[in-house]
């Protein structure tokens, strides 16, 4: 299952933080076990402090390496929490030694740097790694949680100051100070990058046309320049011009068509998608970025189970609609739905299957028809058995836990689980 496997990114920053603890320890051998143990630390958080710099830049490239820009986060996510654990034991394990110092003037200013840098990313960490406050149903904003993320570049900046001219028992001949420096490097260049992704990565479109129904608001957009290049079940970044809406937020593309115009289905759940649902209007400028994710039936086996919950339909529409019969593929969709009155995009789903031998299509109202559950799905599909196929899954994570925990009880557990989870703080 997708879930269960180590990507290739994962392995690389491992290794990645690992040659820097290798390189580290002849460069420090000599002097005490407080002060190796500092170093090691302090020499493996700064590469996973420029490895996430690099990760938050989104280069296209390393979607394969680890399987997805939602893997990725959850990956920068995991990066965070290592690193405050070894910024801790550096701090706390001070190192002792009579070390070399290019100048005494930056030194100077190299350790007040590195100190201030050090109480600003145990503030800004515990903040990006907290959503709910401890204690209570306070939930930080996102707007606020993506401006104090932001800062850690500026720390970054800090940091890298620091480690190059506070001092230290080698030179700068040495390979680990070549190794640290490169990574700061990367690490720099890619925070300068991400402070002009709006203007280097986005597409400007104009909405067209807005229908807000009981499940979603759609949205159709027309590129007025270069169009996203996005695959089916692919999500891009959407923001508006306008006040309330200039923050980026992940969505599934629902549909997009070869002109380049766009369809995204909105439900609104939070903050953000509640201002998109009132004030989106006809006219408005947006800006979008995309495609990202790995969510294509394409990759999938010749046999498979599309399961959509709710908003988690929208992936499946996009593919959906581009389905033409000759995919080599048996699909069977089931869409769940608290109402009937809440199902967006049903005609597209039923008329392909009309249309198509090789695609089968079941709406699920729990209102009439209960709770979905394993055996309910596997009744539905006629053309094979679930254990089978490839389950497909978008919607809450409860609903997909129960349904695999149910189809593996009945001996049909899937080949494959395939799904992202749309958490990117």
């Amino acid at each position: 299952m997708r879930r269960e496997t180590l990507s290739l990114g994962v392995f690389l920053v491992i290794i990645l933080t690992l040659v820097a603890a290798i390189l580290a320890v002849p460069a420090v051998s000599q002097t005490n076990a407080e002060t190796t143990i500092s170093l090691l630390a302090s020499s493996m958080a700064f590469v996973l402090m420029a490895i996430a710099q690099f990760l938050a830049a989104r280069p296209p490239f390393i979607e394969k390496l680890f399987g997805g820009l939602d893997r990725i986060y959850r990956v920068h996510r995991a990066i965070g929490m290592t690193v405050l654990g070894l910024i801790l034991v550096h701090y706390f394990i001070a190192p002792n030694f009579k070390g070399l110092a290019l100048t005494s003037g930056l030194n100077s200013i190299a350790l007040n740097a590195g100190e201030y840098a050090f109480y600003g990313f145990v503030v800004l960490l515990v903040l990006s790694l907290v959503k709910v406050i401890p204690k209570t149903k306070i939930g930080l904003p996102y707007h606020f949680w993506r401006w104090t993320h932001r800062l850690i570049g500026i720390l970054f900046l800090m940091v890298a100051f620091h480690q190059m001219f506070i001092k230290r028992p080698y030179d700068g001949t040495a390979l680990i100070a070549t190794y640290l420096n490169i990574f700061a490097l990367i690490g720099i260049a890619s925070y300068v990058y991400t402070q002009f992704l709006a203007f280097v990565k986005t597409r400007r479109y104009q909405v067209t046309n807005v229908e807000r129904h009981d499940g979603a608001t759609i949205i159709t957009a027309c590129p007025t320049g270069g169009k996203l290049r996005a695959k089916p079940g692919q999500f891009g970044f959407f923001r508006a011009s306008k006040a309330g809406l200039r923050e980026p937020h992940p969505f599934t593309i629902a549909g997009m068509e070869e002109d380049g115009t766009v369809r995204f289905a909105i439900k609104a759940l939070g903050d953000f998608t509640h201002k998109v649902r009132e004030n989106i209007a006809v006219g408005d400028i947006l800006r979008l970025e995309g495609g990202y994710g790995h969510f294509n039936h394409r990759r999938g086996g010749k046999k498979q189970i599309w399961l959509a919950g709710g908003i988690g339909v929208t992936p499946f529409l996009a593919m959906a609609s581009k389905l033409k019969g000759d995919e080599g593929q048996d699909i069977h969709m089931v869409y769940c739905v608290r109402d009937r009155s809440e199902a967006i995009g049903v005609e597209t789903f039923e008329a392909q299957a009309k249309t198509l031998p090789n695609f089968t299509f079941v709406l699920h109202d729990s209102a009439t028809g209960g709770r979905m559950d394993a055996a309910k799905l596997a009744a539905g599909v006629v053309a094979f058995k679930p254990g089978e196929a490839d389950l497909w899954f978008c919607g809450p994570p409860q609903l997909r836990r129960a349904i695999e925990a149910g189809l593996k009880e009945m001996g049909q557990k899937p080949r494959r689980v395939e799904y992202e989870r749309f958490e990117f703080r």
